[in-house]
Formats: C-alpha cells, sequence, structure tokens
C-alpha cells in the first residue's frame, strides 16, 4: 500500500467514477482501476461495488478516503510547521563567519531576523577563512561568511560587496593627515602589525605583495583584528583593516592604500547543501545591508 493508491479511492469516492476520478488526477482510467483492484487483492476485500459502469464505495472505501483526508491535513501541517511562517519553532541555523564579518556585517542582520524568527535556534562561529571552508565542507554549518577571493572547487562561492582596505594608525600618528600611503611604505614599516596566514585579508594582501615584489614580515602577528586595533589604538604599530572594521572607532584613524586595495566579502556552502528557510531571509537581509553600506 502506498499513499497514492490510497488518494486514489479518495478520488473516486468523490468523483463517483473512475472515469471522471482519472479525469482530475490527469491519468489514465485503466491506471486507476488497477492501482485500486491491486489494493483490494493487497487488503484482501473490496472497496468498491461495480453496479454497471458506476462504482459504490463500501464501508472499508469510505474509511480510506477519510484515512486520505488525514493523511493530507497531517502532511499540510507538517510542511507548514516546517517551512511557513511559523516554521522558527525548533529551527536552527549554524553557520561561521571571520571576525571582521561576525563582529561587523552579521550583528544587524541577526538582530532583524531575531525579531522575524523569535524563536529560531542560531549558532554563529568565530573562525579564520580556512576553518570556515573546512567547517563548511564538513556540515558542521550550513554556510559560512569571509573574505573574497577565495578559490576552492570543492565549494559554493557567493560574493555580495566589496570595500575598501585601508591602513590603520593611532591618532596623532604622522600618516594620519596623509592622503593615501604606499603599500611598500606600509609594510616596510618597523611597527606593522599584520593578520596571521590563513585569514582572508593577509591572503589577499600576500597576493598584492607578492605581485609588487615585496615580502610580508611583520613584527606582531594575531589572529584578532580587533587585538590589532587596540594595539594600534595604543601607539604600538600600524596595521591594515578593512573598512566596516574601523567605522564608528575615534581611536585609530583609517588612511587609504595608494594604488586603493580593496576586498570582496561573500558567502560559502559546499555544493548540494539545502539551506533551510531562515538561511534565506538573512542571505537577504545581510546583502541588503552589505550593499547600502
Amino acid at each position: 500500500m502506498d499513499l497514492r493508491q490510497i488518494q486514489l479511492v479518495r478520488a473516486v469516492v468523490r468523483a463517483g467514477s473512475v472515469t471522471r476520478a482519472a479525469e482530475q488526477e490527469l491519468i489514465a482510467q485503466p491506471a486507476v482501476s488497477k492501482r485500486i483492484r491491486s489494493l483490494e487483492g493487497e487488503l484482501g476485500i473490496a472497496l468498491f461495488h461495480r453496479v454497471g459502469r458506476r462504482v459504490v464505495p463500501t464501508e472499508a472505501g469510505l474509511a480510506l478516503a477519510d484515512c486520505a483526508d488525514r493523511i493530507d491535513e497531517d502532511l499540510a501541517a507538517t510542511l507548514s510547521a516546517i517551512t511557513g511562517p511559523g516554521a522558527d519553532e525548533g529551527r536552527r541555523l549554524a553557520l561561521c563567519a571571520t571576525e571582521t564579518l561576525a563582529d561587523h556585517l552579521l550583528p544587524p542582520a541577526l538582530a532583524l531576523l531575531r525579531e522575524r524568527w523569535p524563536r529560531a535556534r542560531i549558532a554563529v562561529e568565530m573562525t579564520s577563512t580556512d576553518e570556515a571552508v573546512a567547517r563548511v565542507l564538513g556540515d558542521a554549518v550550513d554556510l559560512a561568511f569571509v573574505p573574497l577571493p577565495l578559490v576552492d572547487s570543492r565549494i559554493e562561492v557567493h560574493r555580495i560587496a566589496s570595500e575598501p582596505v585601508l591602513v590603520a594608525v593611532p591618532r596623532g600618528h604622522a600618516w594620519a593627515e596623509r592622503p593615501s600611503v604606499a603599500l611598500p611604505e606600509v609594510l616596510a614599516e618597523p611597527a606593522f602589525m599584520f593578520s596571521m596566514p590563513g585569514h582572508g585579508l593577509r591572503t589577499q594582501v600576500e597576493q598584492a605583495a607578492r605581485a609588487a615584489g615585496l615580502a610580508i614580515e611583520p613584527r606582531f602577528e594575531l589572529r584578532s583584528q580587533q587585538a590589532m586595533l587596540a594595539l594600534t589604538a595604543a601607539g604600538a604599530g600600524v596595521t591594515l583593516a578593512p573598512r566596516m572594521a574601523l567605522d564608528g572607532r575615534a581611536d585609530v584613524t583609517g588612511v587609504p592604500l595608494d594604488p586603493p586595495l580593496a576586498r570582496d566579502i561573500g558567502w560559502i556552502r559546499r555544493p548540494g547543501r539545502i539551506l533551510p528557510a531562515i538561511a534565506g531571509e538573512l542571505l537577504a537581509i545581510v546583502e541588503a545591508g552589505a550593499q547600502s553600506r
């Protein structure tokens, strides 16, 4: 027995005719008759009395038709519970993001998402870019927000927006009033601090440095962008940071690079990974917010 057989029984009960039921279900009349006879044989009971060209449901046939109604109602309720507006009950979203994106890009979007899905369970993990890729490939998260470019045939990459990379210097620093600073000058600065290998911005700047025949040899290497900016504010050195990391800060100054350097940001997932409805809404909010910055 399968659900389709029960639904066909209901169709014949409602139509009062195998022919009309077949027309309504958009299948051939012999196929309907064959499936109902097969079900009767499986159950060992008659579901319809054949009276000339008419069919009259037996008590068993009426009971199965009622069962099909209950199944459809239960299925509709279940689908609504897991995909509809009230689907936040028990829904989970697991994601990860690099530090700057977790600190600056996601909070406004997550706050709005919580208003719309108040009972959803959301887990956000802060990682490096390399770790984000590993978490995505391992199906530990639904998706990840990372700096781009990111070339990896094992993942699906979606660009969101672009933002400039700035030289972060303490207030009163000699570069603070300059219109721009050249990348070779930054990399040659004895007090240059930078993120550790494996982080998105580090990889991008390494590529730009190699193209210019330069090397990156920071005196300080830190995992945390916020820690580097705190050290910069304290006068310990200078660093490079995306603009969003400097927005709203009064203790450091962002100076453009010459030539300008920009980084893209985006999100990634494993190909074939089906995202929950809440993930689609989060992505729409994040993309709208990122493009309006």
